[in-house]
């Protein structure tokens, strides 16, 4: 039951290798908001460190997200919230300079539908790779070497909903007395926008007294979908406790009184 208490999105990052020299500078997540028909400029701000160019290649994918498996980025399949329709941009590639500041604009333009509301999303992804040179042909380094950014382009059209988010599951990983001990919280969001949704357990002894709390950092729950959460409660003893389970999201809050036995 859904009780109404007394409010970074998650960066999507894809690396294949631990270091690269072309770093995106204004982060991996950017959220924009309008109303029917209005176009929004963007920009990725990338810069090569290195003293060697480096070629830079744009694609746009969907995010396909689910409450039982793994997001996926294609570009072979779509949804109903996709913006990828929406998106512009002069060009696709670019070979950066030593040491090259660079620039990458786009432009969001949002249909003039009236009826659209709610959040739409598509992923670009920034694909780095060094120019292959003639002696690297014999070398024993992979060719095949690179790093993928994800920048996720997030837009809310028109005016939103209140928040609509409600557990969708609570469970103790309470079989091995040596493995760390966590409670796992699947959040599902019916609402039409995205929600940063952030959890806290609040943990009460036979007396109501609170003698631990535990909270999550703040992640993105998209519509329709569901987000997982871990709280950590390897500090218990032994014992059955009282807890109050609570998320948030735009200063909205919902609440689920739960017993946890920790053996």
């Amino acid at each position: 039951m859904k009780t109404k208490i007394l409010t970074v999105f998650t960066l999507f990052l894809i690396v294949t290798k631990t270091y690269c020299s072309v770093v995106v500078m204004n982060g991996l997540t950017h959220t924009y908001s309008g109303v029917s028909g209005d176009v929004i400029t963007g920009e990725i701000v990338l810069i090569n460190s290195a003293d060697e160019a480096q070629r830079v290649t744009f694609e746009l994918n969907d995010i396909i997200f689910s409450c039982t498996e793994n997001r996926i980025f294609t570009s072979e399949s779509t949804h109903s919230q996709s913006s990828v329709d929406w998106f512009s941009a002069e060009l696709m590639d670019k070979t950066l300079r030593p040491k090259e500041k660079y620039i990458y604009r786009f432009t969001i333009s949002i249909p003039s539908d009236q009826n659209l509301k709610g959040s739409f999303w598509s992923t670009l992804m920034v694909n780095v790779e060094k120019p292959i040179k003639e002696e690297a042909l014999n070398s024993k380094v992979g060719l095949d070497t690179k790093i993928r950014y994800a920048v996720a382009l997030l837009t809310d059209v028109n005016l939103k909903d209140e928040v609509n988010i409600d557990f969708k599951s609570i469970d103790l990983n309470n079989e091995d007395s040596q493995s760390k001990k966590e409670l796992f919280v699947k959040v599902s969001n019916e609402s039409k926008f995205i929600e940063g949704v952030k959890l806290t357990l609040e943990v009460y002894d036979q007396d109501g007294e609170k003698i631990y709390e535990s909270e999550t950092d703040r992640n993105m729950a998209f519509p329709g979908f569901c987000r997982d959460f871990k709280l950590d409660v390897s500090s218990l003893a032994i014992g059955e406790y009282e807890c109050v389970l609570i998320a948030e999201s735009r200063e909205e809050f919902i609440g689920a009184n739960i017993t946890l036995t920790i053996d």
